[in-house]
């Protein structure tokens, strides 16, 4: 009775004068989206990309791959719908528009699908599926088709699997395949194209990726074979209260990875001070677990990542390399402080270390029982050239500029007694 309707509505279709409207407008429409195609592609694309080509290189590879291929298709359907709008003023019947405009979506979509995946095969495998379901749409009889094999079915405890929803699980398997390798790819481009963010950042930022979108694609494919979700729901929170109990600390330490990692408060390369001073070194890498910290001897220490989250951590290089160096110095009384303070100020000056800004301030810090307390600070440029050594040649200049200048260092009395020359420096 079906297979009648469809060729009386044929037969219907073919002797009515509306066929030949449609036909002659269908016709108009590809001849208009070719020649703009040809307009386009001959003037109006090669100036953006040229353009684009100096501007913006990744626009200039969206381009390339994929409005060129696609800008025929993507003129034919605008063309058909504007054709079909002014149709719609006229006349009523447009079985001829909508079967066309049908065929041209799904030929966008297949090149589309063709050229992003980088694979032939994706793209046939959804094409002999979706085209005679688009045929059988065409023909009046997809509800008739859905039905008959939704009744070939089978029940997997209480889980009914049918032909139509193996077939449409597979569909939709293929097309979440396709999307999440899509996302995932072109997410990670991006990223890994950004020059602000960190290679350690970067790595952390596509695990989480992946696992996002493959999670979701997981769930989309359960649903759509109607497994109930809340047992994943109980398994899960069973998991949440091993990783409380048992997994505690590495669950912690694992977090804290991830924090460090986007928050950027310690990177690799940075100078640390951990455990109130007693580990300094250079941050050489992060791990989800612990982050591995050189000291300057060589010795390489594992610090779990818990530990710069919960404890306090100096970062000597967080937001510059600049460092301060501490020089401290005693003179006898009766020294003339002005020209101590010329000599030591001068002696932090020439050393090629040193920073202008800020500029180096020196104080009396107090009267001793016998001699007088001063501490100068200066600043040096890259603290990972270290500090050690700067500090060591101002204090071998100040130690020659002394002597020169009859500046004494004093020894403690009991020292003193015991020498019988009158020697200023020890």
């Amino acid at each position: 009775m079906k297979f009648e309707t469809i060729l009386k509505n044929a037969e219907k279709a073919v002797t009515s004068p509306e066929i030949y409207w449609q036909s002659l407008i269908l016709i108009s429409c590809f001849a208009l989206a070719y020649l703009f195609h040809k307009l386009v592609r001959r003037f109006l694309l090669p100036k953006l990309i040229s353009s684009s080509l100096r501007k913006n290189i990744d626009l200039n590879r969206l381009i390339i791959r994929y409005l060129n291929p696609l800008l025929y298709p993507i003129f034919a359907a605008l063309f058909l719908s504007f054709g079909l709008s002014l149709y719609l003023k006229f006349f009523s019947e447009s079985y001829l528009f909508e079967i066309t405009l049908k065929l041209v979506g799904l030929f966008l979509f297949l090149r589309f699908l063709r050229i992003s995946s980088n694979s032939t095969a994706i793209a046939n495998i959804v094409g002999i599926i979706l085209m005679p379901t688009l045929l059988l749409d065409i023909f009046g009889i997809l509800d008739l088709t859905i039905d008959a094999l939704d009744q070939i079915a089978f029940k997997l405890g209480e889980v009914r699997i049918s032909a139509y929803i193996v077939l449409k699980a597979f569909v939709i398997l293929i097309i979440t395949i396709w999307f999440s390798g899509l996302l995932t790819r072109k997410s990670k481009s991006f990223i890994s194209s950004s020059k602000s963010i960190k290679s350690t950042t970067k790595g952390i930022i596509g695990k989480i990726i992946d696992i996002l979108v493959y999670s979701i694609a997981v769930i989309l494919i359960l649903k759509t074979f109607g497994v109930d979700m809340t047992a994943f729901a109980v398994i899960g929170g069973a998991i949440g209260v091993g990783i409380g109990f048992g997994l505690q600390k590495i669950a912690s330490n694992f977090i804290s990875g991830i924090i460090l990692l986007l928050e950027k408060s310690i990177e690799v390369g940075d100078i640390v001070e951990v455990d109130g001073g007693k580990i300094y070194g250079v941050v050489k890498n992060f791990s989800s677990r612990y982050t591995l910290v050189e000291e300057l001897d060589g010795k390489e220490i594992l610090i779990p990542n818990e530990e710069f989250i919960i404890n306090k951590v100096t970062n000597w290089t967080y937001s510059n390399n600049r460092a301060r160096v501490e020089i401290n110095v005693r003179v006898a009384y009766g020294s003339d402080l002005k020209k101590v303070e010329e000599v030591m100020m001068k002696c932090a000056s020439e050393n090629p270390r040193c920073l202008n800004y800020p500029e180096i301030e020196w104080y009396v810090t107090a009267f001793a029982e016998y001699d007088i307390k001063i501490t100068m600070y200066m600043w040096v440029s890259d603290i990972v050239q270290g500090r050690m050594g700067p500090r060591s040649e101002v204090y071998m200049a100040i130690l020659e500029e002394f002597k020169k200048n009859n500046i004494v260092i004093p020894y403690p009395k009991t020292e003193f007694l015991k020498r019988e020359d009158g020697d200023i420096c020890g």
